[in-house]
């Protein structure tokens, strides 16, 4: 008895291959199968591709100064605190946040 179904891997592949059909109707066969290897690569690799670019202390305070002023500027007192590890650490877990 011959089986007609088709894995993951083979239903990936066909359809990368139809996609790359319709979005690039004129390459050749050698083009179109480097294009399909290197998706096929990136979708293999989609959770270990790159690391995440991650916000620093720094640059949260830097980010917070820079759209902030004081109605108080006149007198020269204008406390302004700023937690930057805690900034940094919220938009950051905001960012990595999955699904």
């Amino acid at each position: 008895m011959v089986s007609h179904e088709i894995n993951d891997a083979q239903r990936r592949i066909a359809l990368t291959g139809a996609y790359l059909k319709v979005v690039c109707p004129g390459i050749d066969q050698s083009t179109q199968t480097r294009l399909l290897d290197s998706i096929l690569v990136l979708i293999a690799n989609q959770d270990s591709a790159m690391p995440q670019k991650r916000i620093t202390d720094a640059q949260a305070v830097e980010m917070v100064w820079r759209h902030s002023q004081c109605v108080r500027s006149q007198t020269g007192m204008c406390p302004l605190l700023v937690f930057g590890r805690q900034l940094a650490e919220e938009i950051n877990a905001f960012f990595t946040e999955k699904g």
